[in-house]
């Protein structure tokens, strides 16, 4: 990824950066980076869907009652 952004402009304070599936974070991670040198003082990330390697484990599937989420190996699983 080195090399594969660039700012045009200062950046604002605050920035979100969006995308949909995030895999290594090594994409979002450089953008972050190359966001703080132009001048941001905090960069949040938002996404849809995180990938995994291999079979999540079942504490991580259960869903308990009607509500959808994502849970991370770090959460606790509502």
């Amino acid at each position: 990824m080195a090399g594969a952004f660039h700012a045009i402009r200062e950046s604002p304070p605050r920035v979100l950066l969006v995308d949909d599936v995030l895999t290594t974070g090594a994409t979002a991670g450089v953008c972050a980076r190359i966001l703080r040198e132009a001048g941001a003082r905090r960069v949040s990330l938002a996404t849809a869907a995180r990938a995994f390697s291999g079979p999540l484990p079942s504490r991580y599937t259960r869903r308990q009652g009607p509500r959808l989420g994502l849970w991370l190996p770090e959460d606790v699983p509502r």
